[in-house]
């Protein structure tokens, strides 16, 4: 049974029932040549997205043609909004997630779903984290690499992770917002510079910050490869050894703690996916699309394999082992 961890959707009829209790955050949704578009409040717009990102039947149908049994749906980055009052974030959370929960109920052999939290508000996010914990269809959560511009280490999101540990929920981070944005909106560089950047640093806030070490149940997924951390690690190890501000609240090399996180295939390259097996081994490696963006890899599973042909046990755990590991609950006692 292989298992995708990274697959987005805007479930049908969302779009609407959204407008209706939160207008500031629900786009126009148009079709054009090369697909639908989503144009939100603010000017933002995103796409070209396929009829998967909200058609149930397309979706099941493009899984099984690149042979994916089942997604962990969460939402797209352009659906965190975190930038939205509390109240009004928390409801359209709790829409989405309700809507991804449905579509695992009526498919329950096909999706799980990594919920979403309204992270500007820690009563908000708690409230809604206490909800979905008695969901069973929920596996863990989605959450941005950063709140609003907020790194995840900051004390303001203490006592949600502290939930989550106890929880024994897997948290998938996604760029959003990302660092530096203002640099890069040629050439769309916020997306294939800023996503890998700000996946490490969401990755440094929790290592440096102390996060993990204060939360020993944490497991924490990086998609995208998992930015640029496993080809600096070394950097941090460094960094720690000769900078007393990154030993503050570390007491232990960055690297000792590279086994709490999980990452995700999708590296677009053979080489660099087998250094990625290389540098965090096969226990740590879980298959991710993307679906069903354009910067997705249309055939995640065939990429796999060829990329690791020679590591048949690393692929085989990539696909169902380390990603049902991953997305299995483990509360704290």
């Amino acid at each position: 049974m292989t298992i995708d961890i990274h697959a987005h959707t805007v479930p049908e009829g969302f779009i609407a029932e959204l407008a209706g209790v939160v207008p500031a955050a629900t786009p126009k949704v148009t079709k054009q040549d090369d697909g639908w578009w989503f144009d939100y409040p603010g000017g933002r717009r995103s796409g070209p997205v396929p009829p998967g990102m909200f058609d149930l039947g397309e979706r099941l149908s493009d899984m099984d043609d690149c042979g994916v049994d089942v997604q962990a749906l969460s939402v797209p980055p352009t659906h965190f909004g975190y930038r939205l009052p509390a109240e009004a974030a928390a409801d359209a959370a709790r829409m989405h997630n309700d809507a991804m929960i449905e579509m695992a109920r009526a498919h329950p052999t096909r999706f799980t779903v990594l919920g979403h939290l309204p992270m500007q508000s820690e009563e908000h996010a708690l409230a809604e984290l206490e909800r979905l914990v008695g969901i069973p269809e929920i596996v863990g959560v989605e959450l941005s690499t950063n709140v609003a511009g907020v790194n995840l280490g900051n004390e303001r999101h203490e006592s949600v992770w502290n939930a989550l540990n106890a929880a024994g929920l897997a948290v998938v981070l996604h760029p959003g917002d990302v660092a530096g944005a203002d640099r890069m909106h040629d050439h769309y560089l916020h997306n294939f510079v800023g996503n890998p950047t700000d996946s490490t640093l969401a990755a440094g806030s929790l290592l440096f910050g102390g996060v993990l070490s204060r939360n020993e149940a944490l497991r924490v997924a990086l998609l995208h490869g998992g930015g640029f951390l496993p080809y600096q690690i070394g950097r941090f190890d460094h960094g720690w050894k000769v900078r007393p501000e990154a030993r503050t609240h570390l007491d232990v090399l960055p690297s000792e703690l590279l086994h709490r996180f999980w990452f995700d295939t999708l590296t677009h390259d053979p080489l660099s996916l087998q250094f990625l097996l290389d540098r965090v081994g096969e226990d740590r490696v879980c298959l991710g699309s993307d679906y069903p963006f354009d910067m997705a890899d249309p055939d995640p599973v065939g990429s796999l394999r060829s990329a690791l042909v020679e590591h048949p046990q690393a692929i085989e755990k990539a696909l169902t082992v380390n990603p049902r590991e991953l997305l299995t609950r483990r509360p704290v006692a």
